[in-house]
């Protein structure tokens, strides 16, 4: 009875499974992801110690999986990744709006203890030109 193995895949953020291919050596081809403009990040398989010319494109339509079952158990594995890494950010944005709230506090803090000094400076100029008489400091 002949065995087939499988394989996984991450791509552009997907998880991509497909059945290992052998070359016409025999041996296990090599996958590799095609940069061509042609075929760009189209999955490939070819002969990986070059002796035969064995090159074929992965076609999804033609893997032997249930993909109905795959798509199904992969979309709730990658879900639960996604949401971790939303919840990742999630607190770093808190954390990040947190220091921001505390350095907007304190500004406002400044801001209304700058108001009071200057209302502070300006009553005793007031009083200060009302005793000598009307004369201007500044």
């Amino acid at each position: 009875m002949e065995t087939s193995s499988s394989s996984t895949m991450a791509i552009n953020g997907g998880i991509i499974k497909f059945k290992n291919r052998k070359c016409s050596c025999g041996i296990k081809a090599a996958v590799k992801i095609s940069e061509s403009q042609n075929n760009p990040k189209k999955l490939y398989f070819f002969c990986e110690k070059g002796k035969c010319n064995f090159y074929k494109f992965w076609d999804p339509d033609n893997e032997e999986f249930n993909q109905t079952e795959f798509i199904g158990s992969n979309s709730q594995r990658y879900d639960g990744r996604e949401n971790f890494q939303i919840q990742q950010e999630m607190r770093n944005v808190m954390q990040t709006l947190d220091i921001l709230w505390q350095r907007v506090q304190h500004l406002e803090s400044l801001h209304v203890r700058m108001h009071n000094l200057e209302t502070n400076i300006h009553g005793r100029m007031h009083t200060l030109e009302s005793t000598q008489g009307g004369s201007r400091l500044m």
